[in-house]
């Protein structure tokens, strides 16, 4: 929390703050999970089915002629001995890999501020940075796309036929899914095109389904083909989910019981409360010289240190924390001490919101309930007052569902006008008034949020989040499933930041947390290993002709460079005016 004087009330300081710890944390789990994820970064390459990234280009007012139909027959090449591989094909799946590139590279910029190495502003082969391959090599960003291509392609068709043997079908809910996400790019198409002129008396262009999936992908790419894919997609996912469930249900209970007894600390939760002090970097006022800024810097820095020192002092246990943190919050009327101050955490999640050494003194088992500490970081201006409330322990999780209305704006994460998110909570209420007015049942919620939900992570499994850990969720949301008269069937609409959830609460799973995520671990390691074996099958090796292979490839990249360069003349267009 910032102490000294602007514009910002107290309890915003500290939320921003707080989002600021928060971010770096997601960060930081980010990259200490990779190796966990690794199974689920394989698997999100086969289901993404959002084409988020030429969309978000808004680029619909071309035309180029690929001769479709002709695409989607001519070979390349194949995988195994009897499954052939398309110059369409080849061409989407790229697309899609480019996409990722290019998501990826936004979301690391817009959230973290950092490069991932890729320019979004240039087209693949422009770009003045290499990265690496798997096994550490530099290559280009042409090669990565490529490389990443032919994995899509190989997993793609290796999932789908590995689920066409384990018996899986599309269900009429997948099948829901699928035309949701056609209807979706058939509303796109319908409010894509624009005239070129700025008048709002022109008439606006509007688009077919298959013109407009020319105009984004290129004449290979219909109506047809994508929603073959989006079923193979589908399917793919079930495969993978099914099969990574199965192994991880078939481990003996003494072996996950083993892992968490040799690593508690990794699987432990500490409860705590946490209230940061943090000094603000101070501008010249006018006619204010060096030495006068200094000297007011210096002041101010000390008044945020002392604060800190007597926030610490005043607390005696939990209540007059609270009460401490109340007093300083009191000039804001919606200010909620323990959604500000309370916290639930793992050992890595407390290292990374808050300070390595809060969390080695939290898990120590010299630190009891009650026991307080001050962490001072004064080349940064920052000061932590920490109470232990619970020692290292176990969770239980809880599973649940949800339909998600969001009141951001997908592209830029900004809040809606105030106008809009009233318009959500209005379709949020109706979706839950269709509910009641239903069965009441578990199923019907899933089709719901099939139908309905604006969370792309759980769209395709009618919003299911299993094994859901205190903290995990934000905080309302969290609240909600871990209320302590929560019970099997509850339905409410809950507001977050992210907007409206109608949470449907499944059951309690009755498990500790390490038993869920150890298994899921081990689960990951293990389907990762499986797919590489399928990989490395005759039945999946993948073939491609380099001669129509590189003839495809310059075509896909000859229209992501036109795509781009539209791109840039649009974004200087509107900066201009």
């Amino acid at each position: 929390m910032n102490t000294t004087a602007n514009e910002k009330s107290k309890a915003e300081q500290y939320r921003d703050e707080r989002k600021a710890r928060i971010a770096k944390s997601a960060k930081k789990n980010a990259h200490s999970m990779e190796k966990r994820n690794t199974a689920k970064k394989v698997v999100g390459k086969v289901i993404s089915i959002v084409l988020c990234a030429v969309i978000v280009l808004g680029i619909v007012g071309f035309s180029l002629n690929y001769y479709g139909a002709l695409q989607r027959v001519i070979k390349i090449g194949g995988v195994g001995s009897d499954q052939p591989v398309t110059i369409a094909e080849y061409e989407y799946f790229y697309m899609r890999a480019y996409n990722q590139v290019r998501y990826q590279a936004q979301y690391y910029q817009y959230y973290y501020q950092t490069s991932t190495g890729y320019d979004t502003s240039l087209s693949p082969e422009d770009q003045t940075q290499t990265t690496k391959d798997a096994e550490g090599n530099e290559i280009t960003w042409v090669e990565k796309l490529h490389n990443d291509t032919l994995e899509l392609i190989q997993l793609h068709k290796a999932y789908y036929n590995e689920a066409v043997k384990m018996g899986l079908k599309l269900t009429k809910a997948d099948e829901a899914f699928i035309d949701k996400q056609i209807d979706s790019l058939r509303d796109e198409a319908k409010n894509a095109g624009s005239s070129s002129s700025s008048s709002s008396d022109e008439k606006k262009v509007t688009y077919s389904l298959n013109a407009y999936l020319r105009k984004v992908y290129g004449g290979s790419i219909n109506e047809r083909f994508l929603r073959k894919e989006l079923k193979i997609q589908v399917l793919a996912q079930k495969y993978l989910t099914q099969k990574t469930n199965d192994i991880a249900a078939g481990y003996d209970q003494a072996e996950i019981d083993k892992v968490y007894k040799d690593a508690t600390s990794t699987y432990d939760f500490v409860t705590f409360r946490a209230y940061t002090f943090k000094t603000t970097e101070l501008t010249a006022e006018d006619n204010e010289t060096d030495a006068q800024l200094k000297a007011r810097q210096t002041k101010a820095d000390a008044e945020v240190k002392k604060n800190a020192n007597d926030f610490y002092n005043a607390v005696t246990n939990e209540a007059t924390f609270a009460a401490k943190a109340k007093e300083l919050n009191k000039d804001t009327a919606d200010y909620n001490v323990d959604e500000e101050t309370k916290y639930s955490m793992l050992q890595d999640s407390v290292k990374s919101t808050f300070s390595e050494d809060a969390a080695k003194w939290l898990f120590d088992s010299s630190t009891k309930a009650g026991s307080k500490k001050l962490f001072s970081d004064e080349t940064n201006g920052k000061y932590i007052v920490v109470l232990a409330v619970k020692a290292p322990h176990q969770e239980q999780t809880v599973t649940a569902r949800h339909i998600l209305i969001s009141t951001q704006d997908q592209s830029t994460q900004q809040d809606l006008s105030d106008e809009e998110i009233a318009k959500k909570k209005t379709q949020a209420e109706d979706i839950l008034k269709e509910f009641n007015e239903g069965d009441k049942s578990e199923d019907s919620f899933a089709a719901l949020a099939n139908e309905y939900t604006e969370d792309s992570g759980s769209s395709s499994n009618g919003g299911l989040y299993e094994h859901i850990y205190p903290g995990q969720m934000v905080a309302e949301f969290n609240d909600w499933c871990f209320d302590a008269n929560r019970k099997a069937g509850d339905v409410e609409m809950v507001k977050t930041d992210y907007g409206y959830h109608i949470i449907y609460f499944v059951a309690k799973d009755g498990k500790d947390y390490y038993d869920s995520a150890i298994r899921s671990s081990k689960a990951n390691d293990d389907i990762e290993t499986e797919t590489k074996k399928l990989q490395e099958s005759d039945d999946y090796k993948i073939g491609l002709g380099p001669r129509r292979t590189d003839y495809a490839e310059k075509r896909v990249l000859k229209k992501i460079k036109y795509l781009v360069e539209l791109s840039n003349s649009n974004s200087s267009t509107s900066s201009a005016s």
